[in-house]
């Protein structure tokens, strides 16, 4: 008995002997293995803050107005916004595609177009209309760019039809190629019609595609050039011509096109610069269906100058608050703060986001130290800003129970 007793405790050893080594092998593994890093979860709720609602004046009639920023998606509206016939400022449209079809660079007059006959009897048929003009004669010869100055400072009908026939060979053709790039700029609300003057009211569009037309024409820098002219001097047969938007200058006006038909009765976008932030920053306003072009201009002033007044101050991260948590799988958690306030002016009643840029930590870290950073991005009125983030304690490190039943 005693020796089979024996040969069955023999036989056991080796599993025992193999259990005991894995545990202590699991042992050993469990206490040095590296712990997963720990990654943030961002409190967004402390990322973003809504600036002070701000005021806009308005008109006072019942007509349709729009306020935008340039290189920005902001965009506040007034009244019915339906598409309208548009009277000259169609002609920002006009330039727009002519130098898409026919290119300028600043300081280049380009092509020197021959006028003819043609050109004549479309100058005829507006002084029959009584629409605006700038004389011509057959055999005039005469610059692109001046042709786009006197379509754009006394708003020449003619030569926007001159203009577009030249550049396209025909108003139908011009019709369709403006619509194409009225398709491709995503102006829906926006139509041309059967000329490329706008006296015409066929062709249409709203005050909040206006706004967007005039930001294009600003982003040009031929035609940001001429629209900023009280005047211009040596156009043939007629010598000087001035603009007819008498706010330039004005509440820092630098452009952008007015209207006037019986149909859309006064029509105005304007452009005006501000500075916000320490940026320039350009902002853009239209008006439609004013009873006068003189009443536009006029009740243009108080939205311009309340747009430049509507950017509002706001604490969008505070110092000291906790951007981000990181949970340890063993219990706790460590805050991680910003270091600063992160404030700016933004547009009235607008929500501003900050991002954050934050690293994974590991039981290796220690409080103070610097987990990343939280950044306001650039936009069209502010730079970027920046505050760095640190951890606000140190990990702690598992306790042994925890790395013994913890093994993934």
């Amino acid at each position: 008995m005693y020796a089979v007793g024996q040969q069955r405790r023999n036989r056991r050893w080796p599993y025992t002997a193999t259990i005991i080594i894995l545990l202590i092998i699991y042992v050993g593994w469990a206490f040095v293995r590296p712990l997963q890093p720990m990654r943030p979860v961002i409190d967004s709720s402390a990322l973003e803050a809504k600036a002070p609602a701000g005021t806009l004046k308005w008109p006072p009639v019942q007509n349709q107005s729009a306020v935008g920023i340039l290189g920005s998606s902001i965009l506040d509206t007034h009244g019915n916004q339906q598409p309208a016939p548009t009277a000259s400022t169609a002609k920002m449209i006009t330039a727009l595609v002519v130098l898409a079809q026919k290119p300028l660079q600043p300081g280049q007059q380009g092509p020197t177009i021959t006028l003819n006959a043609n050109d004549v009897a479309i100058y005829n048929n507006y002084v029959a209309q009584d629409g605006s003009l700038v004389q011509v004669q057959a055999g005039e010869k005469i610059t692109e760019y001046q042709m786009l100055e006197a379509m754009l400072l006394p708003s020449a009908n003619n030569i926007a039809d001159s203009l577009a026939i030249w550049a396209f060979g025909s108003l139908k053709n011009y019709q369709q190629a403006a619509n194409q790039y009225l398709d491709d700029q995503s102006l829906v609300e926006t139509h041309v019609g059967s000329d490329a003057s706008g006296f015409n009211p066929s062709t249409t569009s709203t005050a909040r595609d206006l706004v967007r037309i005039g930001g294009l024409v600003m982003q040009n820098p031929v035609l940001k050039q001429i629209v900023a002219q009280p005047s211009a001097g040596g156009i043939p047969v007629v010598g000087n011509i001035r603009n007819v938007n008498f706010l330039l200058g004005q509440d820092n006006v630098i452009g952008v096109k007015t209207g006037n038909t019986d149909q859309a009765k006064g029509v105005f976008v304007s452009a005006s610069k501000t500075a916000v932030n320490g940026k320039p920053v350009t902002i853009l306003t239209s008006i439609m269906g004013s009873p006068t072009i003189y009443t536009a201009l006029g009740d243009s002033v108080p939205i311009i100058q309340s747009a430049q007044a509507n950017f509002k101050p706001v604490t969008v991260v505070s110092g000291g608050s906790t951007v981000a948590t990181y949970h340890q799988p063993w219990g706790g958690s460590i805050r991680a703060v910003a270091t600063k306030d992160l404030s700016l002016k933004a547009w009235g009643g607008s929500t501003v986001n900050a991002q954050t840029h934050l690293q994974n930590i590991t039981v290796h870290n220690r409080a103070g130290q610097t987990a990343g950073s939280v950044i306001i991005p650039a936009s069209a009125f502010n730079n970027q800003l920046s505050a760095a983030v640190k951890l606000q304690t140190t990990p702690t490190k598992p306790s042994a129970a925890w790395r013994l039943t913890h093994p993934f």
